[in-house]
């Protein structure tokens, strides 16, 4: 029946689940003609009697086999449907249909839905014990994640579909055209029904060499067979190559069983004045094996002639082989072209250029199906395989790739959709036109960690700068691979950024001006892992927690308005843990009278607890102490993150402080002793909590008190200080001062940013926010919220930024291209669009420096904001 004659797909037998020799058009009759058709090879038959066996009874032990024949012709939409509906029934565990979630995975692929694809191929990996198929799901799932980095045609490669006078309904195979630029062959059919290869005096039953003469620039004459010196009846004859100086022809005379090719052996004619002479067998090669897609090229200074086939020895199905011309339609023998070539899949279609092998596999990465790749012989060996990219492959089968002499014109076959097919969207291969700029730029980037391996999860921003302004940039975020391409304009400068959350970004700068030939530039980023921190904490029974956000203004008791988040967060645990009865505990630093410091505290934290009890917290829930100085800070691990001068378990009495180095380094020992702190009393006797919520909201309104005051919680000052009340040291007034100023103390600097931490801050821009952190609240879905975030710079060098980074629900306006100096300010507003949101988050923004910090590194400046999402 339909013999599709897919001649370039090797395929695996197949049996059905129950197959019993009944016969007639009953149930199991269709299912003795299944099981006939496929001892046949031949797939379409089999699948028409599969379809009316289905419909008779609908048996759901049939779907896993129609969707695999559906696969092996081709027919993916049709063959996802069924795969769906076959694993929709699978339970956890069941290894019933191992093997299909191979095929199924491939089948997403060919679908473009890599996520899908990849978790699919990863079920089968987890249970599969196939060698062959575990290198070649391996092979997938690489390709696949390849395939979500790439994105765009990078090298601005034009496909066009060949005149419709070159296509019929069914696959055309191996175009090439003659080395007067004239003339197309190509193998493949003239008639526009369903083939029944029946008769094999019936030429239109069999494929055939067609020759095309060019008619203009765009267009071909109506091709027409050769004749029966080179398509001799009763045989398929495909895969036509003429060499060149144009005087042979190679090609396949190929005898079919079903869909697959049984016997497939080299043929050769040489032009004559009457035409192409009859076909002789190529001597050297041919064998018990099959041998298809012979092509003409040279290496180590002598003819050769390439080909793929699966004679024994090689390393997987099909391989790649060359034998040299020894003249006289006779050829040494085979050399295999190695395992940087071959691998445990199909090779297929060489073609040699100036240097440079093309062929396609499945035995390497890719986009889906069969890719194109290139490999560069050097006179000895040939380079890695490099993926041609998107424009030449796609999520389905790309063969013949064929260049023309002039190096950016040529051809290929594919089955992508658009073309035109007999059965199904994607069942044949079509001829396509290429056309590769003569002057093109791209860019190929990589990110890497400082022991380079590749680094995943990364983005990578590309930005155009005109007039030494950066534009609009262009990010690309891999989730699963770690490579990104982009097509570049010619004549323009550029910026590339990588990011990664947990890693430290760099930037580079390249440029396309003055280009003369093409280029790919290639970038490969090692990014520095940033300290990591955890998010959470264990807290047992006991063990105090600092309320870092619960500060007191001087000599006050009262509850500030930026200590309400710590303790609305008291109240939410306290309202998770019912059965908890804590100790709200407040202390002051060694300095000034021990009695009122104790009263003071002792006022702090039964202010704290009046807060949490007009919330609803019943009091005998709450201890309220005042320790005054008699409880030293211990230092946690948290706290010796952050201050690279401790070490966890220092213990912050006054002979320790006072042996610190700096008055700076006494002064925060001071300022942690001054804390509030919750600790369990009774109830649970551990509970984890979010490390991000008891951390300073805006530790930048927390400012460094005067070097040259005592701040004490004492109303009296201390002994020989001449003061009274500190200096207020408010944001705004510290930020309107340049460092250096002996009047004004060193900047505080944010957690949030990447300068945190570091010393000798002289020459670096500092951004010292107003306020770096929006709580939204609740977010109605599809609203917008918009915040302003005030910056100045209080550093003593220029500031400029580089980059915003952020997630694509946040959109981001400020003055690009802007220096401010020091002493300057401005704002950022960002915008949150909560239309993609389904619940609460928080989101970073990250702000990029045009500047570095001492060590080299970027600047960078974080800001966030959270919200909850009302639906």
């Amino acid at each position: 029946m339909k013999n599709l004659a897919l001649l370039l797909l090797a395929f695996l037998p197949f049996g059905l689940l129950v197959a019993q020799p009944l016969g007639g058009s009953s149930y199991e009759g269709l299912l003795e003609k299944v099981e006939m058709a496929l001892a046949q090879n031949n797939y379409a038959d089999a699948l028409e009697s599969l379809e009316e066996a289905y419909e008779k009874k609908e048996d759901d032990r049939l779907v896993p086999q129609l969707a695999y024949l559906n696969y092996k012709l081709r027919d993916f939409r049709r063959a996802e449907r069924f795969y769906k509906q076959a694993f929709r029934r699978v339970e956890a565990g069941d290894t019933t249909l191992d093997v299909h979630r191979f095929y199924y995975g491939r089948v997403l692929k060919a679908q473009q839905a890599y996520p899908d694809a990849i978790d699919m191929l990863n079920e089968f990996l987890a249970s599969a014990t196939d060698e062959r198929l575990r290198t070649l799901a391996e092979v997938e799932i690489d390709g696949a994640k390849m395939a979500m980095g790439m994105g765009e045609n990078t090298q601005g490669v034009t496909l066009e579909l060949m005149d419709n006078r070159l296509l019929s309904p069914f696959s055309e195979y191996g175009p090439t055209l003659a080395p007067d630029g004239m003339t197309l062959y190509f193998s493949g059919w003239d008639s526009g029904e369903v083939i029944e290869a029946t008769d094999p005096n019936d030429p239109e039953k069999f494929s055939r060499v067609f020759a095309a003469t060019k008619k203009d620039s765009t267009s071909w004459e109506r091709p027409e067979a050769l004749s029966e010196a080179v398509n001799r009846p009763g045989v398929h004859t495909v895969n036509p190559f003429v060499s060149p100086d144009g005087r042979r022809m190679y090609y396949n005379r190929v005898i079919m069983e079903g869909n697959e090719p049984i016997d497939a052996r080299v043929y050769l004619s040489v032009i004559a004045d009457d035409g192409w002479s009859s076909g002789n067998e190529v001597n050297g090669i041919n064998g018990d094996y099959r041998v298809l897609q012979p092509s003409v090229g040279e290496l180590f200074g002598q003819e050769v002639l390439f080909f793929a086939s699966d004679m024994p020895g090689g390393y997987g199905g099909f391989d790649l082989y060359y034998a040299t011309y020894r003249g006289e339609d006779n050829y040494a023998e085979p050399v295999n072209l190695g395992p940087t070539i071959n691998t445990v899949g199909d090779e297929y279609t060489p073609f040699y250029f100036e240097g440079t092998l093309y062929y396609s596999t499945d035995g390497l990465p890719n986009i889906g199906g069969l890719d194109i790749y290139y490999s560069v012989w050097d006179g000895g060996n040939w380079s890695d395989p490099e993926n041609m990219g998107i424009g030449f492959n796609s999520s389905l089968d790309d063969l013949s790739f064929r260049m023309t002499a002039d190096g950016y014109t040529g051809f290929m076959t594919s089955n992508r959709e658009g073309g035109r097919s007999v059965k199904s969207r994607t069942c044949c291969d079509d001829i396509y036109s290429f056309t590769i700029p003569r002057l093109y730029a791209e860019l190929v980037a990589g990110l890497f960690t400082e022991d380079r391996k590749p680094l995943v999860g990364g983005t990578t921003y590309l930005v155009t700068m005109q007039n030494d302004e950066p534009g609009t940039p262009q990010p690309k975020t891999q989730t699963d691979g770690n490579r990104f391409d982009y097509g570049l304009e010619l004549d323009f400068a550029y910026m590339v950024v990588a990011t990664h959350p947990e890693y430290y970004p760099d930037t580079v700068y390249l440029n396309t001006a003055g280009l003369t030939e093409s280029k790919t530039f290639t970038e490969r980023f090692y990014l520095k892992a940033k300290p990591v921190v955890p998010k959470y904490d264990t807290i047992r029974i006991e063990e105090a927690i600092v309320l870092e956000n619960i500060l007191y203004d001087f000599d006050k008791d009262n509850i500030r308005p930026d200590a309400e988040p710590d303790l609305e967060y008291v109240y939410e645990l306290m309202n998770e843990y019912p059965d908890m009865k804590i100790e709200l505990g407040s202390h002051t630093d060694a300095r000034g009278d021990a009695a009122y410091n104790r009263a003071l505290s002792q006022r702090r934290a039964e202010s704290a607890r009046r807060w949490l009890m007009r919330k609803g917290l019943e009091r005998t829930r709450i201890e309220a102490q005042g320790y005054g100085k008699t409880v030293p800070q211990t230092i946690s691990p948290r706290s010796a993150e952050r201050y690279d001068f401790l070490n966890e378990g220092d213990i912050l009495n006054e002979n320790f402080i006072a042996a610190l180095a700096t008055e700076e380094q006494q002064e925060v020992a001071h300022q942690l002793n001054r804390r509030t702190e919750f600790r369990i009393l009774e109830g649970p006797t551990s509970i984890v909590i979010e490390r991000a919520r008891l951390q300073k909201v805006n530790e930048e309104s927390q400012a460094t008190p005067n070097r040259n005051s005592q701040p004490t919680e004492s109303r009296q000052p201390a002994v020989g200080s001449g003061q009274s009340r500190p200096r207020s040291t408010s944001l705004t007034d510290q930020e309107t001062k340049r460092p250096g100023d002996p009047n004004t103390p060193d900047p505080v600097i944010s957690q949030m940013s990447s300068l945190y931490g570091q010393k000798n801050l002289r020459n670096v821009p500092i951004m010292q926010f107003k306020q770096r952190t929006f709580d939204l609240g609740t977010v109605r879905k599809g609203d917008k919220r918009t915040m302003i975030y005030e910056f100045v710079n209080t550093g003593d060098a220029d500031l400029e930024i580089s980059i915003i980074s952020h997630c694509d629900c946040t959109t981001t306006e400020y003055d690009i291209g802007r220096v401010y100096q020091p002493g300057e300010g401005d704002t950022i507003k960002v915008i949150f669009d909560s239309s993609d949101k389904d619940e609460a988050e928080t989101i970073d923004v990250d702000i990029f420096l045009e500047q570095v910090d001492p060590k080299g590194n970027p600047i960078i400046e974080m800001l966030q904001y959270s919200f909850d999402i009302k639906k």
